[in-house]
């Protein structure tokens, strides 16, 4: 049933195109749009200041090793505020491994040690590092990445979450606070100060395809135990067998019998994915429900 409507959805689409009228006869679509799904019904619960990322976008892993970092505090003065990085690996046999502030090291991964206090105005992190090789060794399927927020209720709208290349060092000092080079990040978000919550998933490496999938899923748990296998899954086969954006303007492409390029100079239309982090741009494809 499911596959049924989603085939009278992409005719229902081609139909539109079909009828609007058009005087381009090229179009440029960006093959990162065919891994983001249309954003119908999704909530974020972030403000993405670096590197926007659509919740189910896909990050390719530069080289063996990952690191995943947590950073909070900065601009506020020195005092209590226990925030933690958390991971946990799926492995054969469904066994789980967990790298926590309680359990520093398992298979494939490193905790770098828990924070439970901020320095005066500079803020501070913790981080994770992650082998591929050693993951892959073990057969880990998924590595599920988790914030959560152990005092003051909820996660702090200071805290930023990401990950970076690990070739780099990174450090963490009581007084001068978190150094690393930015251009090695290779992706950032800050939580928004209005939508907090206790917790949050906020990406999956598939293994696999050493790749790693932004989410942007909430739960109200301390640690990462709170945060449900089975709704993680739930959300990874849901944006799977949703519509891409990239599907969405092949669509476009084939009713209006436009020709596609590969070269964005040479397009009447330019679809990329700058353009598609704007949920406005991307909602005039789709049906006015008002019209």
């Amino acid at each position: 049933m499911a596959a049924a409507v989603k085939n009278l959805c992409k005719a229902s689409m081609a139909r539109r195109f079909a009828a609007q009228p058009t005087t381009a006869k090229t179009i440029y679509i960006d093959a990162a749009l065919y891994h983001i799904p249309v954003s119908v019904g999704d909530r974020s619960t972030t403000i993405q200041d670096t590197s926007c990322a659509l919740m189910g976008t896909r990050f390719p892993v530069e080289g063996d090793a990952v690191r995943l970092f947590l950073q909070w505090g900065k601009g506020l003065h020195a005092q209590h505020l226990d925030m933690d990085l958390s991971c946990r690996i799926a492995l054969p046999n469904d066994e789980i491994a967990e790298c926590a502030y309680y359990q520093l090291t398992c298979v494939g991964a490193k905790h770098s040690g828990d924070i439970q206090s901020i320095p005066e105005m500079v803020g501070t992190a913790e981080y994770i590092e992650l082998s591929l090789p050693e993951l892959e060794a073990a057969g880990a399927q998924y590595a599920t990445f988790t914030c959560n927020a152990y005092t003051h209720g909820a996660l702090s709208p200071h805290l930023m979450v990401g990950w970076m290349d690990s070739a780099h060092p990174m450090t963490v000092s009581e007084q001068d606070g978190v150094a690393y080079d930015p251009s090695c990040v290779q992706h950032i978000v800050r939580i928004s100060e209005g939508n907090l919550s206790k917790g949050l998933v906020f990406g999956v490496l598939d293994v696999v395809q050493r790749q790693i999938i932004w989410l942007e899923m909430p739960f109200t748990s301390q640690t990462l135990r709170g945060a449900s296998s089975d709704c993680v899954k739930a959300l990874l086969h849901r944006l799977a067998s949703k519509l891409t954006i990239g599907t969405l303007l092949d669509i476009k492409a084939k009713a209006q019998h436009l020709t596609l390029v590969e070269d964005i100079h040479d397009a009447d239309e330019a679809y990329t994915y700058e353009w598609a982090l704007n949920p406005a741009d991307v909602t005039t494809l789709l049906p006015n429900p008002n019209s």
